[in-house]
This record gives C-alpha cells, sequence and structure tokens, in this order.
C-alpha cells in the first residue's frame, strides 16, 4: 500500500524519546549505577506463566525466545558482584497486542542493592521528576 514505508513516529517523537533516554542515562550516570546491555536470544522464556515470551528458531531447528523483561539476566550480573545496575532494554511479549499494548516496546529495569522499598520509591520519584 501507499505510504507504508514510512516511520510509524514522527521526526518529533523520535527526538523527544532521544533525550528522554538522554536524561534517564544522566540520571543514573549521577548516581554511578552501571548501564549494562544483556543477551536479546535467550534459553528460555522468563518462567511467569502470565507472560509469553516470543519463540524463533535458529538454523538447525533450534529454538530461542526474545526476552519479555531483561531481569533473570541482569539478577545474574548482581549474583556476580555487579552493584547497582539498569538496563534501557527492547523486550518481547506475545499476547500483548492492541490498540494500547504492543508486543515490542522499551523497558528500563534496574537494581540498587542495599536499598529497601523506601529508598527505591523515593528513587523512583526523582527519575520521574528528571525527566
Amino acid at each position: 500500500m501507499p505510504g507504508e514505508w514510512r516511520p510509524s513516529a514522527s521526526l518529533e517523537t523520535l527526538r523527544i524519546r532521544a533525550e528522554v533516554l538522554a536524561r534517564v542515562r544522566a540520571f543514573f550516570a549521577a548516581r554511578s549505577v552501571l548501564e549494562v546491555e544483556t543477551p536479546m536470544l535467550c534459553r528460555g522464556g522468563l518462567g511467569e506463566p502470565h507472560i509469553l515470551a516470543l519463540r524463533t528458531m535458529l538454523t538447525g531447528g533450534r529454538h530461542r525466545y526474545l526476552p519479555p523483561s531483561p531481569e533473570p539476566a541482569m539478577k545474574r550480573l548482581l549474583c556476580a558482584g555487579s552493584g547497582p545496575i539498569y538496563q534501557i532494554a527492547r523486550v518481547f511479549r506475545d499476547g500483548e497486542e492492541g490498540r494500547l499494548h504492543n508486543p515490542e516496546f522499551t523497558l528500563i529495569e534496574w537494581y540498587r542493592p542495599g536499598f529497601d522499598h523506601h529508598a527505591l520509591m523515593d528513587e523512583v520519584e526523582a527519575l520521574v521528576s528528571a525527566l
């Protein structure tokens, strides 16, 4: 169909998105929280029955999954002694498509060893204010 080649986001939207992501990175950098990247192909899903992972097939019929969350890989980093970490991750969830749901979206996940829930709530509030 004519016009299908056009991007779904305007240049202004892309600029706003880039600015928001830059502010997120600056927020965590100022707090010495390390940005990490975890694998995009996983051997298994998240292990939560209400969150469905998208499955893909590699050469030779081997199955892999696109991550519905970076949580398992990030927790492995924590167990290895990473200290505070965050990730701006592209994640994928099957069964969540519609006017208000996209099967692919961006998620910000972070972990702060030693923080209690009050400290985390304060940090969420500070992050939202910084944006």
